[in-house]
């Protein structure tokens, strides 16, 4: 009865949707959980579930609630789907405890390569330290020691000086040196002649496409003719400090460019033709002679000399017809010295040793001289023609210097001149004057010979076209006008032209670098040609030099590149396979090359290199000489 009542009650009951009491009804009846009903929400309920019995009905303070009989309701209903999400949670869960197990695994391996890189860089970051720490003991030595040299050099110096200032009378007298050798050893430099000139830093600001244009309008205002890539690929090889070879045939201006630009830059140049006969160093830089006792000078000595004395002027020194003699034979040493790049490389002519024999044998003879005078009562004769007019006195000095019969002072004084004059004049030692640039010109013909791949190696090739074939009114429209007149020469600062750096490191990561280790892995590797590490970190160093103009793009860096260094290599019998080990050994070298000539058309265009010689030109025409020479590949000939 009572369950049917409560039913009944039910009944007349409604289905609504409750929300939230205001904040002010929960606090009103301390009641967080106090709902509220909208009479929008309210249904009146038609039936009763079957489902919903008297036990489903729940009495809380005199008020019947369904909540427990809905909450089941709603479980059974969404079984299913609530097993469902629980299995995929589970399958997440699961998921994301493996994946952090295996992130723990990985940050603990990880935590220990960590902690062991650690180790190890502490370990040599100690060594390190203790090494920096010996080595500023060292260079604190060494520096002490430097100064202690130093303080003695400088005594010796001064003692030096002083007794040449007391001597310089008698030496001057006796005629065994001249007023020039003696300011010579004084240390007194000539006077340079001063050249008014415009500043590259302050009149162009450094530009270096400004100044190119300059220097060409310089020269075409005196009549020469140059394309401004010439003159622009000139000054990059002249701050480079390499050897730089010209390649033409005669009369195409390789010379004419030596002079006209150190006129250009205020500097001076020397042409030195080197003769067929040459076959060793000796005939370059001279030798010692120990039978006059006098070092036999050179013309390039005498000019790395006066280069030495001047060391704000630029020397260029050119080896015109430098392949009339073998280039290795006489140059090779001196080119060795070339190739240091750290420090200012040093050029040993003849031992010191023999400086010290001749000093003694100067201070005897003076002593000797001074001798004879005391017991001959002739300190009045003072110049060494007195003494050979004094019979006496004559006498006298040759029986003091242990003259035999037949022995002439007179051919004595003249050795003896002689001698003093080469060693004033040539010290034993030069190093290598910073403002000194080696220029070879060369001639291909069958009166010289090849250049060695030694050479190659070290070396900026710059080829020459007769001026005869060259477009003169392209080159003319390339003339600047500028605001001022165009007679002074450029002046470059020494920091500029007298650099001397190491070449950049081998980067692989560098494109450059890439290309051409590629280049020579697929095509020059399997030619036979020799291009090794120092090449590409000269050529790096040159493409640095070429990206100070603005208008130079790494299209015609790369061009140049092959023109210099690449394509003057190129000599070999292209009727021959590639070499063995290769893996291309039933193909010809001639089509190996012609593969080479594809793949630099994708990295280089023709109408994007206008002013230049173009490298895919060049390597085409050496394509096409091969096919009419028997397959010979040969850059140097037509």
């Amino acid at each position: 009865m009572v369950e049917q009542e409560r039913l009944s009650i039910f009944r007349e009951e409604v289905q609504f949707r409750p929300s939230i009491s205001p904040i002010s009804e929960r606090r009103k009846h301390n009641n967080p959980f106090l709902l509220t009903v909208k009479s929008t929400d309210l249904i009146f309920l038609s039936e009763v579930p079957k489902e919903i019995t008297a036990d489903s009905i729940i009495t809380i303070e005199g008020q019947d609630y369904l909540e427990q009989w809905v909450i089941e309701q709603y479980r059974l209903k969404n079984a299913d789907l609530l097993q469902q999400e629980y299995e995929t949670l589970k399958s997440q869960l699961e998921s994301q405890q493996a994946y952090i197990s295996d992130k723990v695994v990985t940050l603990k391996q990880e935590r220990n390569v960590l902690r062991e890189e650690h180790e190890l860089l502490t370990h040599e970051v100690t060594i390190s330290q203790q090494e920096l720490n010996e080595l500023s003991k060292r260079i604190l030595n060494l520096n002490q020691e430097y100064h202690h040299q130093e303080e003695i050099l400088e005594h010796r110096l001064m003692s030096l000086k002083k007794l040449v200032e007391q001597r310089t009378e008698s030496l001057l007298k006796l005629d065994l040196i001249t007023e020039e050798e003696l300011n010579h050893l004084l240390g007194v430099v000539d006077e340079v002649e001063h050249v008014e000139g415009y500043s590259f830093t302050d009149q162009f600001n450094g530009n270096y496409d400004n100044a190119i244009a300059y220097i060409q309008a310089f020269l075409f205002e005196k009549g020469i003719i140059y394309r401004r890539s010439v003159l622009a690929d000139f000054l990059a090889l002249l701050i480079s400090n390499d050897l730089i070879i010209l390649a033409g045939d005669s009369g195409s201006g390789k010379t004419h460019l030596v002079k006209s630009f150190a006129d250009a830059i205020g500097g001076k140049s020397i042409i030195i033709p080197v003769k067929p006969n040459w076959t060793s160093a000796e005939d370059l830089l001279g030798y010692y002679n120990p039978l006059e006792n006098r070092y036999i000078s050179t013309p390039f000595l005498d000019a790395l000399i006066e280069a030495s004395k001047h060391p704000e002027v630029p020397y260029l020194i050119c080896l015109d017809e430098m392949n009339l003699a073998k280039v290795e034979y006489y140059f090779a040493d001196f080119l060795s010295l070339l190739e240091e790049r750290d420090e200012t490389p040093e050029i040993s002519l003849f031992s010191d040793t023999e400086s010290e024999i001749l000093a003694t044998e100067v201070r005897n003879f003076i002593a000797l001289i001074d001798e004879a005078k005391i017991q001959t009562n002739k300190s009045d004769l003072m110049s060494f023609l007195d003494i050979l007019r004094d019979a006496e006195m004559n006498r006298k000095l040759q029986e003091l210097c242990g003259f035999k019969e037949g022995d002439s002072l007179l051919t004595y004084h003249v050795r003896l001149k002689r001698m003093i004059s080469s060693y004033l004049g040539i010290p034993s030692k030069i190093k290598m004057p910073e403002n000194v640039r080696i220029i070879g010109a060369i001639n291909v013909d069958e009166t010289t010979h090849y250049l060695s791949p030694k050479i190659l190696d070290r070396a900026h090739i710059m080829k020459f076209s007769s001026p005869l074939l060259m477009d003169w009114s392209e080159i003319e429209a390339e003339i600047e006008d500028f605001p001022y007149e165009v007679d002074r020469p450029l002046i470059f600062p020494s920091s500029i032209l007298n650099r001397r750096g190491s070449y950049p490191s081998f980067d692989k990561d560098d494109l450059l670098v890439q290309f051409l280790v590629r280049l020579v892995r697929e095509y020059l590797n399997p030619l036979g040609v020799e291009f090794g590490l120092r090449t590409i970190r000269q050529a790096l160093n040159y493409r640095d030099l070429l990206r100070n103009y603005e208008s130079i793009t790494d299209g015609v860096i790369l061009n140049q590149i092959m023109l210099h260094k690449v394509l003057p290599k190129m000599m070999f019998d292209g009727n021959r396979a590639l070499l063995s080990g290769s893996g291309n050994e039933n193909i010809l070298r001639k089509d190996h090359l012609a593969k080479m000539l594809d793949q630099l058309k994708i990295r280089l265009d023709d109408e994007n290199l206008q002013g230049y010689d173009s490298s895919l030109e060049e390597l085409r025409a050496l394509i096409d000489n091969a096919i009419t020479n028997d397959g010979v590949v040969n850059y140097w000939t037509r």
